[in-house]
């Protein structure tokens, strides 16, 4: 008789299942949306049927693979615990990259609109600066003034000179 097992876990990812496998040393082919391991009991071999969006895994029911003189196999439940375990533990470890991913692009997000932010305020800055600049030497022109630039330490100095006889 044969049977299909659900699990508590939907085996819904086919590549975090195969990790899975691999880690409990279960050897599997792929055919269509199969994945037929190597463990076998007296309808051939057991495996993974991708079913309404989630793997599940068909095997026989009685354990009379014990009488086939096949190598021992872990029972089945004990197989699918084993590979619940290390599908969810794949799966976390999967979601704890994600997250470090998504944090590390946001955190490059806002490094580049923090330094997008400084240099918004540098050019306010200059800006000013130069609205100040260009005020000042207006007015001393209209005071009769002639005016000097001279840069001291990354300052400008204006100096204001006015030539009388």
């Amino acid at each position: 008789m044969s049977s299909v097992i659900k699990t508590i876990t939907p085996f819904i990812n086919k590549d975090l299942l195969l990790q899975a496998l691999d880690k409990n040393g279960c050897n599997y082919t792929l055919q269509g949306n199969e994945i037929i391991t190597d463990r076998v009991d007296i309808r051939g071999n057991q495996k993974f049927i991708w079913h309404n969006g989630k793997y599940l895994f068909q095997h026989d029911s009685h354990d009379v693979w014990r009488n086939l003189n096949i190598k021992e196999l872990q029972p089945v439940s004990g197989f699918l615990s084993a590979v619940e375990k290390e599908y969810n533990a794949i799966y976390k470890k999967k979601l704890e990259e994600l997250e470090q991913l998504r944090l590390a692009a946001l955190a490059e997000a806002e490094q580049r609109r923090l330094e997008q932010e400084r240099l918004r305020l540098e050019q306010e800055r200059r800006d000013y600066v130069e609205k100040q600049r260009a005020s000042i030497i207006a007015k001393a022109k209209e005071k009769g003034y002639s005016v000097r630039e001279e840069k001291v330490k990354e300052k400008i100095k204006l100096v204001l000179v006015r030539t009388t006889y």
